[in-house]
């Protein structure tokens, strides 16, 4: 009943609180300024088999953290000083494993590492030693059976110690929650995003003898900013925004004059894994808009979202493709309440963005400069 009553809160406060943003104000042509920054890795060599895709950004901007799971090795980049600080060694087994794989993991406020996957929810210390196990998979098993939700984000409370928040999908039914963790009374709250598995629409299965082995054209995420949650996809502009502070949840569209709110090309619903019909399907899905990572540039406060439409040419590449030779990229810049302030192409990027974050104000941009770690700093003049 407890269970019962809170989300039929939470649907009441969505219903109540969608909001729509207004782009009758928006800018659409902005300056910007292109810098680049050469990381120095000394006589190491750097992880990029993973394009940085298991990094992130420790609390004040200084260090990003690239995960090798290959060699569970975590490196710790100076980006004021533009170095390599060292290379952390995981253990994989043990009482402070890690274990051979890891869905992602995140920084604590103190530099601490979350890292999650099935079975696994540990806080390490930068010592590569576990400083507390907390142990969500047990306290999802009254409600969910072991491998059908899958961890996506894992965030800590900013407040209270014993709270955790976490984002998941069911592969069942393709829904996503959010969990409210409370480990102290060792209980949780599911709250579950009303219709997000929409995005589903824009979603084609990868069919190998018949059977489902993936999928391709949408994704959904979440990031953490105070007590707020904020979850969003690639298939929709819009973004979802979870007050822990007073458990509201409510949906803000971000359409824009350039961009839309949503995807225009509608796939099929399941091809033939490496298939020319994938093939096909996969060009005219990254042709289509993707509506990119969000991020909170807390110096100028506002959120920052890098967007694109992919450009391919006739080749293909053996196993994977056609050949991508550009992109066209977008800025939408919001506010703190994410009205939407400005909604602009940047010329000056001329290929889909790799891995980002924003810091000191401007986005930085991950480029592979023959094996070495490098960062397109994009300002707005």
């Amino acid at each position: 009943m407890k269970n019962f009553c809170f989300l039929l809160l939470c649907a009441l406060l969505f219903a109540c609180g969608e909001k729509k943003s207004s782009d009758n104000a928006a800018l659409t042509q902005l300056d910007f300024k292109l810098d680049t920054l050469l990381i120095d890795a000394g006589e190491e060599f750097f992880y990029l088999r993973d394009n940085l895709w298991l990094s992130d950004l420790s609390h004040d901007g200084r260090f990003l953290f690239n995960y090798n799971r290959n060699d569970a090795v975590m490196e710790k980049i100076d980006l004021d000083q533009g170095i390599l600080v060292k290379k952390i060694q995981f253990e994989k087994e043990g009482p402070d494993g890690i274990g051979d794989f890891i869905s992602n993991f995140s920084l604590t406020a103190d530099g601490q590492f979350i890292a999650w996957f099935y079975g696994l929810n540990k806080i390490f210390s930068q010592e590569a030693k576990v400083v507390r196990d907390l142990k969500l998979d047990k306290l999802l098993a009254s409600d969910f059976s072991e491998y059908d939700i899958y961890p996506m984000s894992i965030f800590e409370s900013p407040d209270d110690p014993n709270r955790f928040f976490g984002f998941y999908v069911r592969w069942s039914d393709m829904s996503y929650y959010l969990m409210d963790f409370d480990l102290q009374n060792e209980s949780f709250r599911k709250i579950e995003i009303p219709d997000m598995n929409k995005i589903m629409d824009f979603s084609t299965d990868l069919l190998y003898d018949g059977q489902k082995m993936g999928s391709m054209g949408s994704g959904a995420y979440a990031l953490s900013k105070g007590n707020q949650i904020l979850v969003y996809n690639n298939c929709f502009n819009e973004v979802y925004i979870y007050d822990a502070g007073i458990d509201s949840l409510y949906r803000k569209g971000l359409e824009g004059p350039l961009l839309g709110d949503k995807k225009t090309y509608l796939p099929p619903k399941e091809v033939e894994g490496e298939s020319n019909q994938q093939w096909e399907v996969e060009r005219k899905q990254r042709e289509d808009i993707n509506f990119g990572s969000i991020h909170w540039d807390k110096q100028n406060q506002r959120f920052l979202r890098l967007s694109f439409k992919e450009k391919f040419g006739e080749e293909m590449m053996e196993r994977r493709g056609y050949q991508p030779i550009g992109a066209e990229v977008f800025l939408s810049v919001f506010d703190q309440d994410f009205n939407l302030v400005a909604e602009s192409m940047v010329p000056e990027l001329h290929q889909r963005p790799a891995k980002h974050f924003v810091k000191d104000g401007q986005i930085w941009i991950f480029e592979n400069m023959d094996d070495e770690i490098a960062f397109i700093k994009l300002s707005l003049k």
